[in-house]
């Protein structure tokens, strides 16, 4: 009867095991090992295809990326599970879109972000400004008014003081001492609205796409973190083993390097700062 009972109990400890380790393999099979990130094409994705992919990579996941040329369809194939993550905008940009298409999406920390500057095919300094000139700027609301606020540190406008920072638009304009033909247009078209215009704001990601170096520029956006590209999530991902792999390799000494080596005039994030430090 004794016997009876060992065996019975020694069963049942094996049935335990063995269901304990199938819920193990379960749980590594279910683990994601892939990651699509979404990405504006140019800067941001190539700083994941060149660096920050190899580097996953050896971590045993596998990189897709997807590149979009505009500002509205990352965030939306985010919210549908299309992408897992995207790499293209600022926080305050997030915010405000956020708020207008009722998401929750969430910055989670900066890159490496190539600062909006002015740029222009026919001047080179900013005295060369004259009356009647015509200026195209991004048309989306943050950038529009990125642009606008260096227009008004140049002296160029005045915009009216009661007016939000983060939401002035042409409109705005309370004084205009050049006489500027302010143009907004789709900040995709700012690169080839050089052809036609005396100087235009260009993002940086859309500026190096068009092979526009930061040196070339004649001003130069001072960028606030706030305004630096963000690694974009969906609410509650954030502790996800793929999107901690992720921010890991953002953070790693190997990518500090390559933004040295490859990203020069960049505005870096803090952590890369306080990397730098140690």
């Amino acid at each position: 009867m004794k016997k009876t009972i060992s065996l019975i109990i020694l069963s049942i400890g094996l049935l335990i095991l063995a269901a304990c380790g199938s819920n193990e393999g379960s749980s590594k099979e279910s683990e994601k090992t892939d990651i699509n990130i979404g990405a504006t094409a140019g800067p941001y994705s190539d700083q994941i295809k060149e660096s920050i992919a190899p580097l996953l990579e050896n971590e045993g996941y596998t990189v897709n990326v997807t590149e979009f040329s505009d500002y509205i369809q990352p965030n939306k194939a985010l919210e549908e599970n299309a992408i897992d993550v995207n790499v293209f905008q600022n926080a305050i940009y997030l915010e405000q879109f956020n708020e207008d298409h009722n998401m929750d999406l969430v910055a989670s920390y900066a890159v490496p972000s190539a600062p909006i500057a002015l740029y222009s095919d026919k001047h080179d300094s900013l005295e060369d400004i004259k009356d009647g000139m015509k200026v195209t700027l991004p048309n989306d609301p943050t950038n529009l008014a990125r642009s606008l606020h260096m227009l008004v540190d140049f002296g160029w406008v005045t915009i009216d003081d009661s007016v939000k920072q983060t939401t002035a638009s042409e409109k705005d304009i309370i004084d205009n001492p050049y006489n500027l033909d302010v143009q907004p247009i789709e900040a995709a078209q700012t690169p080839r609205s050089l052809n036609d215009s005396d100087f235009a704001f260009i993002n940086g990601n859309f500026a190096l796409a068009a092979d526009l170096n930061l040196s070339d520029a004649v001003a130069i956006e001072d960028t606030p973190e706030d305004y630096l590209i963000y690694v974009t999530l969906r609410s509650g991902e954030e502790n996800e083993a793929f999107a901690q792999a992720l921010e890991n390799a953002y953070k790693s000494q190997e990518f500090l390097d390559y933004t040295n080596e490859h990203l020069k005039g960049y505005v870096k994030p803090p952590y890369q700062n306080e990397l730098e430090e140690k």
